[in-house]
Formats: C-alpha cells, structure tokens, sequence
C-alpha cells in the first residue's frame, strides 16, 4: 500500500510541474508579442504627422445641432404641403446639373415624427390642432392686435410685428364669414406693412443718393454697386435714379389686402394654401408653381409657388414696382406723391393690366376695398420697437 501510495503522489507531482511549466512558456510567448507588437506600432506611429485639431466650444456644437434639427423640420413640413415637389435645398458642386431627389408624404411624415420625438416642444411642426384659426386669433388678441380698434383710432395706428410664414390650415373650413375675413386680414397686414417699410428705407437712401450726386459729389463704390444691383432689380437702365426712385415706393395696404383678398378668395384657393400663392402670379418656368385645374389646352403657365407669405408679398410688390404693364399705377403714384397722399381707391384704377378681365377687375377690387373698409389700413404702420418675430415655425408654441 505504502509504495503504491508513493507512485501516485509522484505522478501528481510530474503533472503539477508539467502545468506550471505550460503556463511559463505561455507567459513568455505573450510577453514576446507584445513587446514586438509594441515595436511595431511606435515605428508606424513615429511615420504619422502630427494633427493640429482645433476643439469646438460646447456651445457651437449645441447650437449647431439645434439649427440642423429645425432645418430638417422645416424640409419636411414643406414636403407635407408639396409632396412632388420638395427638394434639398443644398447641392455639392459635382451635384449641381443633376435633378434634384424628390421627398414621399410618407417619408416627410417619418421624418416628422422622427423630430417630434427629440423636441416635442420646439420643432417646426406644431399639432394640427394648434395651427388653427382660433389659436392664431388668440394669439394676436393676447398681444393687442384688434382689428376694431385699427378702424376707429384716428391718425396712424400701431399695428404688433406678428409675422405668420403660412396661413391657417383651416381657414378654408371657416364658416362664420366675419372670422374668417378677420383672420385673413391680421395675416397679411402685418406683411405688407413690413415690406412697405423695407421700399421705404430703400426709397430714402435711393432720394439721399440722388441729391448728393445732383449737388455733383462722386458716390463712394459701395453706393455706386448699391445703385446697379437695384437697378438690375427694378428693371432700370443705366441706373437712373430719377426712375429708380420713382419705381422703388410702397404700395398701399388697403390696395394690397383688397387684391390679396381677391386673388386668393380671403386665403382660402388651393394656391393660397399649398403655394402662399396670395397674389395669383403666374410663372412660365415649369415646375416652379401649381397647375390650375381649368387651365386651357395648350396653356403653359402656373401659379407661382413662393416659401412663405412674406415672399410672396415681396414678389407682388416688386411686380408692380418693375413691371412695363404697370407704368400707369407707377405714375399715378408719383402724382399722389407730390400732394404727400396715396389714395388705394384711386390707384386701384389703374391696374387695368392686371388681370384679363380688364375694367371689371378693377370695379371688383374696388367693391372689396369699399364693403370692407379697406382703405382705413392705408395709416396703419408697425409698432416702432421691434417685438420677436412669430411665423408658424414658434408663433404656436408661445405661451
């Protein structure tokens, strides 16, 4: 028993020693690797130049990603309205001839959702429910902006600088008709009020340049490029600025209201609605506007499509102002200047050319200016402190 006893501790003695042995040319094997693994990564890294990287504050970075989630947004609300037509908005220089990738509504509403989900609260899209008629005249009612008491103040009236990129989504489902007309009416004043004061400052730095240059003084070259590209602008040649300042005025808002309301059905025409069409302006480049339905075989022409509301006030307005067809309305205009009055009523008269229905245009345009008292806005103006800007993209979610 003794020497069997002896025999087994000595061949559990030889299998520990074969284990540790095992174990210490592993150890080695790995030690070996990794030094030569190390060697060889030094001299590779030795070949590397060294990287200067500039560190971005957090503060840019937050900010970047904010405006980069409120760019999408908006893309793909746009994708809702126009769904066969959106397209990115930015091109590389090796994509700039190729047709631009068209967005579905199912995918702009995945998209939508997608966003919705990161910032419930301060995305481009707001609820349907909360871009309606009577949220947006509870908003205006919560910041002053009542319409009675723009007819009956006497004088100029201030009017808040409330500012919507695109109409309600229901205003055409209102059935009280004096709503409706209300709501249409806060919409687009507060455009055309501002545009007005845009042709104003122009229009003075246009009459201040002019004098300097009748009192013979040589306009510095910022004035002089200045001068060029309006004149590029308002379709004057040689840059006259007897003509540039004839053409470059405001047009009155009663005129404006009356013919948005017309063109537009108080806001409520296909175009209005799925183009900020407000205006009826036509476009003979395919695929820049909305095709009417009863448009004539043969016909070429579409409703001009515009970004928001605020464009397509600008785009009427430089209509007028540059337009051979409209000599007339120009120089009425300058008329009424002379006497420091601008009449709606008797401007409207001569925009004979801007319709085919030639004179009854004008007796229509008339007759909406006078049901609706329309040419009481002609001495309303923007408040002079600037308020923030609300549009569809945040005026909904003030509180």
């Amino acid at each position: 028993m003794t020497a069997h006893r002896d025999r087994r501790l000595l061949a559990i003695g030889s299998d520990v020693r074969l284990i540790i042995t095992g174990f210490g040319l592993l150890l080695a094997v790995g030690l070996v690797s990794g030094v030569g693994v190390g060697l060889l990564s030094s001299r590779q890294l030795s070949r590397v130049p060294d990287v200067q990287v500039q560190q971005a504050s957090l503060g840019e970075g937050v900010h970047d990603a904010w405006d980069r989630l409120r760019q999408v947004a908006q893309l793909d609300w746009r994708a809702m309205i126009e769904p066969r037509s959106i397209v990115a908005e930015s091109k590389t220089q090796h994509q700039k001839d190729e047709p631009a990738p068209t967005v579905s509504a199912a995918e702009a509403s995945r998209r939508i959702a997608e966003v919705r989900q990161f910032s419930p609260h301060r995305t481009a899209m707001r609820a349907d429910q909360e871009r309606t008629v009577d949220a947006m005249l509870r908003k205006f009612e919560q910041e002053g902006f009542d319409l009675n008491e723009l007819r009956n103040a006497s004088g100029q009236v201030e009017v808040p600088r409330i500012f919507l990129a695109t109409l309600p989504i229901d205003i055409a489902d209102v059935n009280i008709t004096e709503k409706r007309k209300r709501a249409f009416l806060k919409v687009m004043l507060p455009h055309i009020l501002r545009e007005n004061e845009r042709l104003s400052a122009d229009r003075e730095r246009l009459q201040t340049l002019r004098k300097r240059t009748e009192g013979g003084a040589t306009l510095a070259q910022r004035d002089q490029q200045w001068i060029e590209q309006m004149a590029e602008q308002y379709n004057v040649e040689d840059g006259d600025l007897g003509e540039l300042v004839t053409r470059v005025d405001v047009v009155p808002p009663g005129l404006a209201l009356a013919q948005a309301v017309e063109e537009s059905g108080w806001g409520t025409s296909r175009f209005a609605l799925m183009g900020n069409a407000v205006f009826g302006m036509w476009t003979w480049n395919p695929g820049s506007g909305l095709v009417p339905e009863n448009r004539p075989d043969g016909e070429t022409y579409e409703v001009q499509r515009f970004k928001s509301l605020e464009h397509s006030v600008a785009a009427y307005m430089r209509n007028l102002n540059s337009k051979a067809s409209y000599r007339d309305f120009r120089d009425k205009r300058a008329q009424m200047r002379e006497k420091n009055s601008l009449d709606s009523y008797q401007l409207a008269g001569t925009l004979h050319r801007y319709s085919v229905r030639g004179p009854d245009y004008i007796r229509t345009i008339r007759s909406i200016m006078k049901s609706n008292s329309l040419d009481g806005f002609d001495a309303a103006k923007l408040v002079d402190e600037p308020a923030p800007l609300f549009s569809t993209l945040d005026f909904f979610s003030k509180s």
